[in-house]
């Protein structure tokens, strides 16, 4: 059963999609945030970029709850992203959240520290298991 943080998550993302391009803000914001970024999505084709982080995103939502299939989708991008593949610093991580937290904030009209205060639990949750396995071989 979801729990009440991310029930909330869920609706604000919902508000977020009504209201514009919440990705693709979050993509402005995020490429902004370490001079590393930019590079690491030099070659990437934005439009998809952004459709496979709505997935993520939803899968990291999942996650918080527990779910077998979103897991599994999180151990994937854990190994994709780790050291000996796409080399993905965890230090970047945190921007990650930031830029996504800044985003939301800008598309849900419902946004208030309650709401950032889940938004961040969900989103650090799924972000420090990806995390832990950038040295895993």
């Amino acid at each position: 059963m979801p729990s009440d943080t991310t029930e909330a998550v869920k609706k604000s993302l919902g508000r977020c999609l009504h209201h514009g391009d919440v990705f693709g803000t979050f993509y402005q914001i995020f490429l902004q945030r370490d001079p590393r970024i930019p590079e690491l999505f030099a070659n990437t084709d934005m439009e998809e970029q952004k459709k496979l982080l709505r997935n993520g995103v939803n899968n990291v939502i999942a996650f918080y709850d527990q779910s077998f299939t979103a897991k599994s989708v999180l151990e994937r991008i854990r190994y994709t992203h780790g050291r000996s593949r796409l080399n993905i610093p965890p230090d970047l991580y945190g921007h990650w959240v930031e830029a996504m937290i800044q985003a939301v904030g800008q598309f849900d009209p419902d946004f208030d520290p309650l709401l950032e205060q889940s938004w961040r639990n969900v989103l650090n949750n799924g972000t420090e298991f990806v995390m832990a396995g950038y040295h895993e071989d």
